[in-house]
């Protein structure tokens, strides 16, 4: 597994280019660039499991489905989404189930951004040479 994240110099938001040898790989280094983003990460083990089945109209909508989904499960519902355990993508029919290990947003975390939204701006999940791209920009 050779995944990863580089961050962008971005005007008011934040970005990063991911790269990735799956679509799972690519989903869960986006993942781990949201988390990166949005709280200082500790010696934490998940508490709980979540479990979360989407449908999207496409590779790009369904990224975004999902970052939107853990951001939404931090700022309203006070659920840090800690770690991917399994991810399944299937893209004949962008669904996507992700099992994810959580715990209850408390005071010994620090936050760090709030993102508004996650953007479709400049998204394109791409395949070259073997590898996936994206590039994920989040609205602040």
């Amino acid at each position: 597994m050779s995944s990863k994240h580089t961050y962008l110099s971005h005007t008011a938001d934040i970005a990063f280019d991911v790269e990735a040898d799956s679509l799972e790989e690519l989903f869960t280094e986006a993942f781990k660039g949201w988390l990166e983003s949005v709280v200082e990460i500790t010696n934490v083990e998940p508490s709980d499991e979540l479990d979360i089945k989407l449908k999207s109209d496409s590779l790009e909508q369904l990224l975004v489905d999902f970052l939107n989904e853990i951001n939404f499960l931090l700022t309203v519902k006070k659920i840090l989404c800690l770690e991917v355990k399994k991810i399944e993508v299937n893209t004949n029919k962008f669904l996507m189930r992700v099992l994810l290990g959580t715990v209850e947003l408390n005071d010994n975390f620090i936050l760090k951004e709030e993102i508004k939204s996650v953007t479709y701006h400049q998204m394109e999940i791409r395949q070259e040479n073997g590898k996936y791209f994206v590039r994920v920009v989040f609205d602040i």
